[in-house]
């Protein structure tokens, strides 16, 4: 069996660096169906908590987990520095805020409806004038879709809040990744051959980011995005990948 001090000299040089460093860092987040999960015994689990508690394995510090609604949850990492957000999708505006250090996954969001409820095709961010749209607050689709002047935005706490909403004819469409949406609607007790995808803008599709402001310090900032990388070169990124059966 190695020595202890054997195995330090043994790490790499950067990792050893983080070590000295180690400290406890706050990380937000919001429940989200494949990537943040809430598991059976309580505890915090999904694709990317699984990826950002490899990367807090690296570099020593100890993650203090804040679950919370997204529109609390973005926030609190806006207004916070040295604080980790995810799964951030980031756009263009929160690129102006945030850094990101470890791209988890690539969104692909469509616009999905109840069958038979949209006898007209929507191709265009226009279509989407005359119907009722529930998004989460301070999403990316909340953020895009306002700016672009849509009106009939119906804001809820949380996606499950709209999936419902949309089941009980409240609104006309949500928005959702398709392996979120189906996880979502078995989870809630809700026929998946009911929904159908009436429309993508490929502006809503973006990143899935680990992050912190700008205002962070970056030498923490840089701690955060090696230990990514090391996952990316030693393969766990992967493994973690086929496991949650992420493309």
């Amino acid at each position: 069996m190695l020595h202890k001090t054997a195995i330090l000299l043994l790490l790499p040089l950067w990792l050893l660096s983080f070590l000295a460093q180690a400290t406890t860092v706050r990380v937000v987040t919001e429940y989200r169906s494949y990537y943040q999960l809430k598991q059976e015994d309580g505890q915090l689990g999904g694709y990317a908590t699984e990826v950002v508690q490899a990367m807090f394995a690296l570099t020593g510090d100890t993650p203090a987990f804040e679950v919370n609604p997204w529109g609390r949850t973005f926030y609190e990492a806006v207004n916070n520095d040295n604080v980790l957000i995810y799964s951030l999708s980031y756009n263009p505006e929160r690129a102006a805020l945030f850094d990101c250090v470890a791209e988890l996954d690539n969104e692909q969001l469509f616009f999905w409806a109840l069958k038979g409820r949209i006898e007209q095709p929507l191709q265009a961010l226009q279509d989407l004038q005359p119907f009722h749209i529930a998004v989460s607050i301070s999403s990316n689709p909340d953020q895009y879709l306002t700016a672009q002047g849509i009106k009939r935005l119906l804001r809820t706490s949380t996606a499950e809040h709209a999936l419902s909403m949309l089941y009980k004819e409240r609104v006309d469409l949500v928005i959702s990744a398709e392996k979120s949406i189906y996880r979502r609607t078995n989870q809630l007790g809700y026929d998946a051959n009911q929904l159908e995808k009436v429309l993508q803008l490929k502006e809503l599709n973006h990143p899935l980011c680990a992050a912190f402001n700008h205002q962070s310090d970056p030498a923490l900032r840089e701690r955060y995005r090696q230990a990514f990388t090391t996952l990316q070169q030693n393969g766990t990124l992967a493994k973690i990948k086929q496991r949650w059966q992420v493309d």
